[in-house]
C-alpha cells in the first residue's frame, strides 16, 4: 500500500514545509491566539446578557399572552435571534483567521491560492454522474491552483436537495388551509479535487463504490461495466467506461492506491472519481472540515492539523505523477 513515510521526494518536501511552518505559519497562528482574545470577550459578553435576558423575555410572553400557538412562535423566533448572536464572535473570528491562515498555507505551494465559500461549477458536477440529485450547491474551503502544468482545485462541497411538501392546518381542520413546508436532504456532503490537465481522454470512465447486490440498479448511459484485474479493487470499485481499454489502462495499482490513501487522508468512507474530457475529478464524502487550524475555543496551534493537510495536497500531486497527466501526448 501506497505510504508516504516511504516517498524520498515527500520527505524533503516535509522538511521544506517544517522550516516554511516555523518561519510563517506559527507566528500568523500565535496572533490569531491573541486576536481571538477580544472575539472571545465579547462571546462572554453576549453570552452573560442572553442569560440575564433571555429568561426575562420568555416570562414576560407567557404572562402577557393567552395564544399558547403564537407564544410558541415568539419563544422559536427569540431563542434563534440568541443563538444567532452568539455564533456572531465565533462565525467572523474564523473566517478572519482562516482567511489569514488558509492563504499563507497556501503560498507554500507557489501557485496555489485560497478562497472562502466558492464552489465548483454546477454543469461539472452534474455531468461527472457522480452525485444524485440535488438544487442547493454550496461551498467552503477553495484552494486551486496549478503543479507540472496541471491545474488543481480542492474543494469542501455541500449538495443538497430541498423537498417542498403541504400540510394541512390541524387548527381549521380542512384542505383549503394548507401551510408549505420544506425539508433539506443531503445528497453530497465532503471534499472534491478537480485535475484539469492539457490533453483529453479517449473515453469516459466513472468509478463509484461497490454497493453489493444493489450494483445491478446503477446504469450510465453509454457505458460499459469494466472488470478489474485487481480482486482487492474490483470488490470496491464498481468501473463503467465507454473505453475499456483505456479505463485499465488508467486504473493501475499504483494510481488506485492512491485514491484509497486520499480517502485515508480526509477521513472518508469511499471515494468516487470521474475520468471526462480532459478532467479528472474526485469526490471524498466526509463529515470533517478540510482545514479547522482554527478553533473558537482551542489553540489553534496544532501542528499536526496542518501536517495532515500537507499530506493531502501532496497525495493529489502524486496522483499527477502517476497518470503523467501533465504530458500531451494522447492514452
Amino acid at each position: 500500500m501506497f505510504d508516504l513515510k516511504n516517498d524520498k521526494n515527500f520527505m524533503a518536501q516535509k522538511s521544506l514545509f517544517d522550516e516554511y511552518y516555523n518561519r510563517v505559519l506559527l507566528p500568523k497562528l500565535k496572533e490569531n491566539d491573541k486576536i481571538k482574545h477580544r472575539y472571545f470577550l465579547m462571546f462572554i459578553v453576549l453570552l452573560l446578557m442572553s442569560i440575564i435576558f433571555y429568561p426575562l423575555i420568555l416570562w414576560a410572553i407567557l404572562t402577557m399572552s393567552n395564544d399558547n400557538a403564537a407564544d410558541i412562535g415568539v419563544i422559536l423566533s427569540v431563542s434563534g435571534f440568541v443563538i444567532i448572536i452568539l455564533r456572531g464572535p465565533v462565525y467572523f473570528y474564523k473566517k478572519k483567521a482562516k482567511n489569514t491562515i488558509m492563504a499563507d498555507f497556501a503560498n507554500f505551494f507557489g501557485t496555489f491560492s485560497y478562497h472562502n465559500e466558492q464552489y465548483l461549477p454546477d454543469d461539472l458536477m452534474r455531468e461527472s454522474d457522480l452525485f444524485g440529485q440535488y438544487n442547493i450547491h454550496k461551498g467552503d474551503d477553495y484552494f486551486c491552483g496549478t503543479y507540472k502544468d496541471v491545474a488543481i482545485t480542492i474543494s469542501e462541497e455541500l449538495l443538497q436537495k430541498e423537498i417542498i411538501y403541504t400540510e394541512v392546518d390541524e387548527k381549521f381542520g380542512n384542505a383549503s388551509q394548507l401551510n408549505r413546508r420544506s425539508r433539506k436532504k443531503n445528497t453530497f456532503r465532503g471534499i472534491c479535487v478537480l485535475l484539469t490537465m492539457n490533453k483529453n481522454f479517449k473515453g469516459r470512465t466513472v468509478v463509484l463504490k461497490d454497493k453489493g447486490l444493489f450494483n445491478f440498479l446503477k446504469h450510465i448511459t453509454g457505458l460499459e461495466r469494466v472488470k478489474l484485474e485487481d480482486l482487492y479493487f474490483e470488490k470496491l470499485f464498481e468501473v463503467y467506461s465507454s473505453d475499456q481499454i483505456e479505463a485499465r489502462y488508467l486504473l493501475t495499482t499504483a494510481f488506485m492506491e492512491r485514491m484509497l490513501k486520499l480517502t485515508e487522508l480526509y477521513d472518508g468512507k469511499s471515494i468516487q472519481f470521474s475520468f471526462n474530457k480532459n478532467q479528472l475529478l474526485l469526490a471524498i464524502p466526509t463529515k470533517q472540515d478540510m482545514f479547522e487550524a482554527c478553533s473558537f475555543f482551542r489553540s489553534n496551534i496544532n501542528k499536526k492539523k496542518i501536517d495532515r493537510v500537507f499530506e493531502q495536497f501532496y497525495t493529489v500531486f502524486s496522483i499527477v505523477d502517476v497518470l503523467k497527466l501533465n504530458q500531451k501526448i494522447g492514452m
